[in-house]
This record gives structure tokens, sequence and C-alpha cells, in this order.
């Protein structure tokens, strides 16, 4: 699925590209072409003005002397660059040229009949060799007077090969430039499809989990309820331990559902935090004042290190659950008899630190990474007895980034495990 989108996506921005690069090279080949022959159409029109008045007075002159204007001399001013010059009368006969001017390039009668009614104007034309060419027509002569048509032309193949190497470099930057976007594109369209890939395989992970973690919890009910069902003429009395399995089982499902509800919550930002200043170290005190109770059926000491009251701006009853979370896992993950469960507050510049230390049977290194993944456990055989489902560390992880704050573990096989909150001071 996300391969077909990858492709997708990036077939979509190579094409989105592709129009735009067709539509720039639209733009500059239309504007180069403009100025290319807005160059020659000014200088055939400069050219023409320049020799235009001595030739219509020596026409002039040729007139009133009873002469014919056939023959007439166009003038060595003419001939430098390329260029070609033809005068013609109203009927279109040639009655004067350069050398170089070709009959079959030079303008036909109808646009002789427009330049003469209408005024100057430019015409395209075809050499006898097909090469392409542009005349710029002048008429001479007033009204009352003979009128004669003066054309001046020269090749355009100049600019009309720089227009079509131009068009080349564009077409293969072009194409360059879209084929560098199909492999930009494909990475990109890789990078932002891998967190929706992520979050995607991670809700997969998350709703196998949690299936695995509801169907112990469900099937212990239904065998205990199949078995009450069985002897359902005995007293309630002899099938006790069975109603205290469905009550601890449909308490264990409570709260992982509890918890489950909370991490949701947490993932569509809906989670509250009243925020207020909270004096963490009496906090602190008597959370582990009522967890006492978890921890001396193990005869395991909860040691609250002595401190002054420090202040932290932030949610009482989250915060409270932090601590609880902690204190829980340390006392849970010890060892009966095993050492004291250490708590200490205390202020640290702009921080406060909260620490959870234990003697406890620790953890594995290559587990670490991974000890705040939601329905992880490090220690699988042993977290049903003690009744653990793998989201607690999630959410404590979740308070204490929520306060703007971080948390950090250490621990080692036999050695404990210490964990240390940075919340920041209010």
């Amino acid at each position: 699925m996300f391969s077909r989108a990858r492709w997708r996506l990036t077939l979509s921005f190579a094409g989105v590209l592709a129009l735009i690069i067709v539509l720039i090279g639209a733009a500059v080949l239309y504007t180069g072409r403009r100025v290319l022959f807005d160059q020659v159409n000014d200088d055939l029109t400069a050219r023409a003005e320049r020799e235009s008045r001595p030739l219509a007075e020596r026409l002039l002159q040729r007139i009133r002397n009873g002469d014919t204007p056939a023959g007439i001399d166009i003038g060595p001013a003419f001939t430098a660059g390329g260029y070609f010059y033809a005068l013609t009368n109203a009927g279109g006969e040639v009655i004067g040229s350069t050398a170089n001017a070709d009959p079959a390039a030079l303008a036909d009668q109808a646009s002789i009949d427009n330049t003469l009614a209408d005024g100057p104007s430019f015409v395209d034309t075809e050499s006898s060799e097909g090469e392409q060419l542009r005349l710029y027509l002048m008429p001479l002569g007033a009204r009352q007077q003979p009128r004669f048509v003066l054309q001046v032309g020269r090749s355009t193949e100049p600019e009309r090969d720089a227009l079509r190497r131009l068009t080349f470099v564009l077409a293969a930057g072009g194409a360059g430039g879209v084929f560098l976007a199909l492999g930009a594109g494909f990475w990109l369209a890789g990078r932002a499809l891998r967190p929706i890939q992520t979050a995607m395989d991670r809700q997969r992970a998350f709703v196998a989990d949690a299936s695995h973690e509801l169907r112990t919890p469900l099937s212990l009910i239904r065998a205990n309820a199949e078995l009450l069902q069985r002897g359902r003429d005995a007293p309630v009395s002899a099938n006790i331990a069975s109603v205290d399995d469905i009550i601890g089982e449909a308490d264990r499902l409570n709260g992982l559902v509890s918890q489950m509800l909370t991490l949701a919550r947490a993932d569509a930002s809906e989670a509250a935090f009243q925020m207020a200043p909270v004096d963490l170290h009496a906090l602190a005190d008597d959370t582990a004042r009522q967890m006492r109770l978890l921890a001396e059926p193990k005869r395991i000491s909860l040691d609250v290190q002595p401190a002054t009251p420090v202040h932290v701006r932030g949610d009482e009853t989250r915060l409270r659950e932090l601590i609880t979370i902690l204190l829980d896992n340390a006392i849970k993950y010890s060892d009966e008899g095993a050492g004291p469960v250490t708590l200490a507050v205390q202020p640290n510049g702009d921080t406060v630190i909260l620490r959870v230390a234990d003697a406890g049977r620790g953890i594995a290194e290559g587990a670490l990474p991974r000890i705040f993944d939601r329905f992880y456990r490090a220690d699988k055989a042993r977290s049903r007895d003690t009744g653990g489902t793998g989201l607690g560390l999630s959410i404590a992880k979740w308070i204490v980034e929520a306060h703007k704050g971080t948390i950090a573990i250490e621990s080692k096989p036999g050695n404990g495990t210490v964990i240390t909150v940075s919340l920041p001071a209010a």
C-alpha cells in the first residue's frame, strides 16, 4: 500500500514540476523570439529610414527630368552586412536592387498594395533556396506622384538557429529536471510517508498487543464462569476461588482499559492538565506513604530522602500518577526481602530532580531502548504474576513530556534500576 502511495506521490510531484517547466520554457521561448525579432525589425527600419530620403530624391529628380525610374542606382551603402535592397513600383516591377537581392524572396503584390495603402509593414518570405527572410516595406513618393516601395531584407536564420538551440537546451534541461524530480520526489515521498507508516505499524502493534493482553483475562473469566455453570447447584462458597478469579481478572481488565484510554487521549491530545504550583517533595512523601502498603508484604522498605519543599508547575493528579507508577514498578520487580526502594526529590538549578532507585532484578542492556514502548516488558515470564501490562512506563513518559521534562533509566541485571525524572522548577 505504501509503495503504491509513494509512487503516486512521486509521479504527482514530477507531473506538477514538468508542467511548471513546460510553462516556463514556453514563456522563455516566446520572450526570446520577441526580443530577437524586435531587434531584426528595429535594424531593418533604421536602415530603410537612413537610405529612403536620398533614394526618394533621386527618384523625384528622374521623374522631373522625364526619365524612366527603371535601372535606378540603389547605391553602395545598401550592400554591407548581408542585407539586400530592392525598389519596386506599384505594379510590383523591380526597378532597382542590390546584386544579392533574390527576386523570389521579394514581397508579393498583395503586400505591396497593403504597404501603399496603409504604410510600412513587415513581411516574412522565403528565398529560392528555402532560407527564411524578413522584409521591411516602406512606401516612397506622394499620392499625386508615382508610388514606389523600398524593400529592405535579410535572413533570419541566425535568430531561428539561436531559438532552436535555446529550445534544445530547455528541452534537455527540462527532461533532466523531471528525471531528477522523479528521484527527489521518490525520496521525499518516502520521508513524508515514513511517519505515517511508523504510526500505522505502531497502531497495528498496539492492537495486536492489546488483543493479546485482553485475551488472557477474558479466557480466565470464561473458564471460571463455565466452572460455576457446571456447579450451579453447589453453594457459592464451594466455588469462591472461581469467583475471586473472576473479580481479579475483571479488575485487571478494568485497569488495562483505563491505561489504554489514557494513552488514547494522550495521542489525541485530549487529556487536560490543570497546571498549578505543586510541592513535589510533599507530593512524593504522601504517595510513598500510600505505596508502603504494597512494599510491606514483600519486606521491602520504602525510604523518602529528606529535603526542603521544592515546587514545580504541573498537574498534581498526573504527577501523583507518575510517582505511583515508578514506585509500583520498583516494588513489583524487586524480590522479597531485597534492598530498599529510595525516593529522592532535590532541586538542581532551574530544574527539579525526582529519582527512584531500587535494588531489584535490573534490566538487560538490550531491553533499555524499548523500556518505554507500549506493552513492552523486559521480564515477560514474570509479567503475568506481577500483574504488569507494559503500559505504565509509557504513561509515565507521556506525563513527564507533557510537563516539559525528561525521563531516563539506568539499570544492570542484578544491580537494580534507577529512574531519573527532570522537571522545570516553578
